[in-house]
């Protein structure tokens, strides 16, 4: 989809060293994860759709999914806030491709087959977060939950 990324982490021995082609990914990973984790439940299918949205959103490897996952998991345990992560998508995507963004965000969310007050309290927050409107956040929800 996004075909500008370069295959960030594309080798188990890849370094993380803070260029823009490897925090975007990082922090699409981290916002996906903190998503799985709202609702208190981290089920079997959020954590194998986590690796199909890497790879078709995000030019992930296959191989370097678990990798990617384990980094954004303990950024996202000493991160206070997703201001840091929101404002690299901000930085690295135009508005069309963060409205996809957040589409693939919303197919995590119904993963488990139900939206949870929390979830739907973050996703708020991250439309808003990186620039969309509560219209284009609704649209998007509905394209993902009418598939």
């Amino acid at each position: 989809m996004i075909k500008r990324l370069l295959q960030v982490f594309s080798s188990s021995e890849a370094q993380h060293d803070g260029s823009p082609d490897e925090r975007i990914p990082l922090a699409a990973a981290v916002l996906l994860l903190e998503v799985a984790h709202t609702d208190g439940e981290f089920h079997p299918s959020e954590q194998e759709l986590l690796g199909q949205l890497l790879q078709e959103h995000f030019s992930v490897s296959a191989d370097a999914v678990e990798e990617l996952l384990e980094l954004a998991d303990e950024k996202r345990k000493q991160s206070y806030d997703l201001h840091q992560f929101t404002r690299d998508i901000n930085a690295g995507f135009s508005q069309s491709e963060k409205e996809r963004i957040i589409e693939a965000v919303w197919q995590l969310v119904y993963a488990d087959g139900r939206l949870d007050h929390y979830e739907e309290a973050l996703m708020r927050q991250l439309g808003t977060l990186i620039g969309l409107s509560h219209r284009q956040l609704i649209e998007a929800k509905l394209r993902v939950s009418r598939a």
